[in-house]
């Protein structure tokens, strides 16, 4: 199969990405392998697309560990685009990858010697319904832009929508991204966004525009949300909204041992959103299991008052972050202030799930820092999840691992989630509690090394308990952990054949899960 053979020539060359799928080529002509249903075209077509900032490297935001360089990076405008290049014979040897905001941090976005098409310049409204609640925008949004605009749009027609769940800790986010990772944000009691996406615009790998949703096309909707890029360029996406509300934060301190049943307390009176910052310092006995849990209630549609409220400015959380590296204790701490005295401050749902990011904001810290002397240094996320009784145990064997490991966590969080029954390569496949933790990794070898250890450590354990891991913030799971937490992810490559089988729509992390699953056979 064409599949091993581009392997074989990806072990012999490091910058192999632009190698075609071409064995598929002399097979019967294929036919349409779904039912489609064209969608007229609604813009005019354009091909002026623009070489992205005249260079072809590109990495992520956040780890700043997978600089890639591609043959081409195209800003696209609209599906039309992506259409004449998908059919073009100027094209027609070429992979493509699909890169939004650029946080996603396994290389889903990235495709070495491949064309990725920026989807940063496709950030429009393309249609609102104030009647039944429906947002359509361009793939290429921000979450922190689509805000802006529903506020507007609020406005306008003088009503009060909001969304209802993004990801959280940045705004500049593109919905596409979104979709293509399935992403959950702090909502209780609900699946992730999968949930929220009544419909999608696809252009697929044969360059025909369709309608994607729960009832046409079902399949490709089930493969794509949560499909990592691999099956479709999503042109638009239309989400469902929530009637706007007051929300009132409560804020407690606590141990993990009774977090379950302190959260679903919570939830019994009405709580809407909730999450649990851990203690991040590994030198004292509450490591992990200690921290603050937040929940957000609804109150009475007239109250009109968010002023007021306690804030942390750019400047706090530079500090805070700061502290994090290098006086832990004081960290948690002072954040542990801060939240406290923000118990029972209202938040208005159309903004209230808007965070302030720092970029960049590692820059500072390398004179505090041991990455500042040696090639730089970030932090990576890892997530993994595990069945809500098994939370606690969880943790305290995570202390334990990561104590041993000297790993060093500056950020950590619990979120719950519900099970997700529509995602084809579902990672929420029970009731989880997700559990996320930020690393301190410096850039050398050695580190590293030790950061895929701790990572594949932690997710030993949450499969030990029946849970798993999260695919795409990096790339050091083994093979057998890869298809023990998916088993399905074989079948998923054979329907990623069955749609794609020239390999139009690539990446590098793709590209290493084959190499992953081919290498341990």
């Amino acid at each position: 199969m064409i599949y091993r053979r581009i392997l074989r020539e990806e072990k012999k060359q490091a910058c192999c990405a632009c190698l075609l799928f071409d064995g598929f080529i002399s097979m019967q002509k294929r036919t349409t392998m779904y039912s489609v249903k064209t969608v007229e075209t609604r813009h005019a077509v354009k091909v002026n697309w623009t070489q992205n900032e005249n260079s072809t490297f590109a990495n992520d935001v956040h780890s700043k560990l997978n600089e890639t360089k591609h043959k081409q990076i195209l800003r696209v405008t609209s599906g039309n685009q992506v259409q004449h290049l998908l059919k073009s014979k100027e094209y027609a040897n070429s992979s493509f990858c699909i890169a939004g905001g650029r946080h996603s941090m396994g290389g889903q976005q990235f495709l070495t010697g491949g064309i990725m098409l920026d989807t940063s310049l496709m950030n429009k409204v393309v249609d609102f319904c104030p009647r039944r609640g429906l947002l359509t925008v361009q793939s290429g949004m921000l979450w922190g832009d689509l805000v802006h605009a529903l506020r507007l749009l609020n406005d306008k027609h003088q009503c009060r929508w909001s969304i209802i769940q993004k990801p959280t800790g940045a705004d500049d986010i593109s919905v596409g991204g979104s979709l293509a990772s399935n992403i959950h944000g702090r909502v209780l009691g609900r699946k992730p966004f999968i949930a929220d996406v009544e419909r999608f615009t696809a252009i697929t790998a044969d360059g025909l525009r369709t309608n994607v949703s729960r009832d046409e096309n079902g399949e490709l909707f089930s493969l794509a949300a949560g499909g990592y890029g691999m099956f479709c360029f999503v042109e638009d996406i239309t989400i469902r909204l929530m009637r706007s509300k007051y929300l009132r934060r409560k804020v407690q301190l606590l141990n993990s041992e009774e977090l379950i049943e302190r959260i679903e307390t919570e939830q019994g009176k009405g709580a809407l959103y909730g999450d649990f910052q851990f203690c991040i310092d590994s030198s004292a006995e509450t490591f992990l299991t200690n921290g603050i849990l937040s929940t957000y209630h609804p109150l009475a549609d007239d109250t009109i008052s968010t002023d007021g409220n306690v804030q942390l400015s750019e400047q706090n959380w530079r500090e805070l972050l700061r502290l994090a590296h290098v006086d832990k204790e004081k960290a948690f701490s002072e954040y542990s202030k801060h939240y406290t005295k923000t118990n029972g401050q209202i938040y208005d749902s159309q903004t209230s799930q808007l965070s302030l990011y720092v970029p960049d904001y590692h820059n500072s810290l390398n004179n505090d820092c041991s990455g500042g002397a040696s090639g730089g240094a970030s932090e990576m996320i890892s997530e993994l999840y595990v069945p809500k009784d098994k939370l606690h145990a969880f943790l305290l064997a995570a202390k334990s691992a990561l104590r041993k490991e000297q790993a060093d966590i500056i950020y950590g969080t619990v979120r719950m989630i519900e099970k997700d029954n529509e995602s084809f390569l579902a990672w929420a496949r029970e009731n989880f509690s997700c559990v996320i933790f930020n690393l301190h990794i410096n850039h050398d070898q050695v580190s590293l090394l030790r950061a895929k250890q701790s990572f594949r450590t932690l997710i030993d354990i949450a499969i030990s308990m029946g849970g798993s891991y999260y695919l795409t913030y990096h790339r050091y799971a083994t093979r057998n952990q890869l298809l023990h937490a998916y088993p399905q992810f074989k079948e998923f490559i054979a329907r990623k054949k069955h749609y794609d089988p020239n390999g139009r729509f690539r990446s590098n992390w793709f590209n290493q899960t084959l190499l992953c699953l081919e290498n341990e056979a």
